[in-house]
């Protein structure tokens, strides 16, 4: 999970935390834990933010598979 991206990806299209996690009809703090990674996005989730923020796939891949590709 790069936490990082998906902030800035976010940031830099106006929307903050408390609004992803309204998005995704969770509490913000669990979306904090989410995207800092103690916990999982669901397949679902991860679907919502690649709609939202228009990621595309290669976005979508380093955001939520980042630690995955890199260890191949």
């Amino acid at each position: 999970m790069n936490a990082l991206l998906l902030e800035m990806k976010a940031k830099s299209q106006g929307k903050n935390n408390e609004y992803m996690a309204k998005l995704l009809h969770i509490d913000p703090v669990t979306y904090y834990r989410k995207r800092v990674g103690e916990s999982e996005f669901t397949r679902k989730e991860m679907q919502i933010i690649r709609s939202e923020l228009n990621l595309s796939a290669d976005e979508f891949d380093s955001i939520f598979f980042d630690d995955v590709l890199t260890q191949t």
